[in-house]
């Protein structure tokens, strides 16, 4: 029995329709294009949500007729946050389905080692939510391509929307909590850089660094309680934001002090009143009842009618991510991997749902904004979660390294 009652279903329709996801057209062949991603585990809401967005844009290609007359098929598979499954994954995707493109993880670790597998065997891979800044850094190769703002852009944006209300404020004393692994200490390390680019000087009164999937945040609450802190900078997410929201919320500590964290939609969604109003939060992609134009309000819809759910970030980079294989296939006029990757790495615009972005040719990462704003009083009735308020696009040129910068970052020949 559907999920849906009649009437659901035929709006439903007439969405999809609208998106070109109409009575499917038949083509001869199919090419496979495989997702390595965290579909158990801490972050699997994240993998989940991408995973969702990626089959949305799938769907969508197949549903117009193909690509160059084949059918795209998504494969996926369990990298269970570990670099040496989500190798196997790609390994298996390449070499036993064929496959011509790999969308990426969301841990780093399992992304950078990904690369690798991705290069040697020259397929490109797509970074859709993994975006530590050394997998277009140490790791880059022709074939590797980022849609999500990296672990430089990140905290360079928070840093700088925050410098102002350090100021106004006259805030001194900051306390960082991150997992302990490559994204959390990257985020961090830029984030304090970017105050102090930003003529900001801190005291960095403690530092705590739980490993990824940690359970009990009691200790390092207590930690952070006892310095009593201006400002809390914590780079957890996903589950783990969960956690350590629920029990710092117990604790008292967003009545003490300001906290900025990654309260992106699905830790919204699970947390319900539990998130903290006024927090300061950021957002990799435009949340999707920000954007006023018929694409983005159309996926939403449509989005929702398939999953009963509305789109996340992830949902949306998701899509972005196969959208920007798919112009790079129709700009190669081919699906083999050296051509799609030649195509792309020269800097093309890429039209996507979220609006159109360049691809940095020396290093192959959107020229996207990070988007900041506060946490809603009162949770929105339609969404059934507090959203992002008073949100400011904070513009790519001021918050990405330098092309110089990030190339000395790069294997030479």
């Amino acid at each position: 029995m559907s999920a849906f009652p009649r009437r659901t279903q035929v709006a439903a329709a007439a969405v999809l329709l609208t998106l070109g996801f109409g009575a499917p057209a038949l083509a001869a062949e199919t090419v496979n294009v495989g997702m390595s991603t965290s579909l158990t585990g801490p972050v699997a809401q994240l993998g989940i949500a991408s995973k969702d967005g990626a089959q949305m844009a799938v769907d969508q290609i197949n549903r117009d007729g193909g690509l160059l007359g084949k059918q795209v098929k998504l494969l996926t598979a369990d990298g269970q946050l570990k670099p040496n499954t989500g190798v196997t994954n790609v390994r298996n995707f390449v070499l036993a389905d064929h496959a011509v493109a790999i969308m990426g993880p969301v841990s780093s670790a399992v992304g950078i080692a990904e690369a690798g597998v991705a290069a040697r065997y020259q397929v490109p891979i797509f970074f859709n939510t993994s975006n530590d800044v050394d997998q277009t850094g140490k790791a880059f190769s022709k074939y590797a391509f980022q849609v999500v703002p990296s672990t430089y852009m990140e905290p360079h944006a928070m840093a700088l929307y925050v410098s102002k209300l350090f100021k106004q404020h006259h805030w001194k004393t900051l306390y960082t909590i991150a997992p302990n692994y490559a994204f959390g200490h990257s985020t961090v390390e830029q984030f304090l850089a970017g105050l102090k680019q930003d003529g900001v000087n801190v005291d960095v009164v403690g530092q705590q660094w739980p490993q990824l999937g940690a359970s009990d945040y009691t200790q390092y609450i207590s930690a952070i309680m006892a310095k009593s802190p201006d400002f809390v900078f914590a780079a957890e997410y996903g589950g783990d934001l969960i956690t350590f929201t629920k029990q710092a919320e117990g604790s008292g500590l967003f009545k003490k002090t300001q906290v900025l964290a990654d309260y992106w939609p699905l830790a919204l969604e699970a947390l319900g009143t539990s998130a903290p109003a006024g927090a300061i939060t950021d957002d990799r992609a435009p949340p999707f009842y920000t954007v006023q134009s018929p694409e983005m309000g159309q996926f939403a819809q449509a989005f929702h009618a398939k999953y009963n759910r509305w789109p996340s970030t992830w949902a949306i980079l998701g899509y972005s991510a196969v959208q920007t294989w798919a112009q790079g296939v129709q700009k190669a006029g081919t699906f083999d991997g050296e051509k799609v990757a030649d195509a792309l790495g020269g800097g093309p615009t890429i039209k996507t749902i979220r609006g159109d972005f360049k691809l940095r040719a020396c290093d192959h990462v959107a020229e996207i904004p990070v988007y900041m704003g506060v946490l809603s009083k009162d949770v929105n009735a339609k969404y059934g979660r507090r959203v992002m308020t008073d949100v400011v696009a904070q513009p790519p040129d001021k918050i990405m390294m330098t092309c110089p910068a990030k190339e000395a970052m790069q294997p030479h020949a």
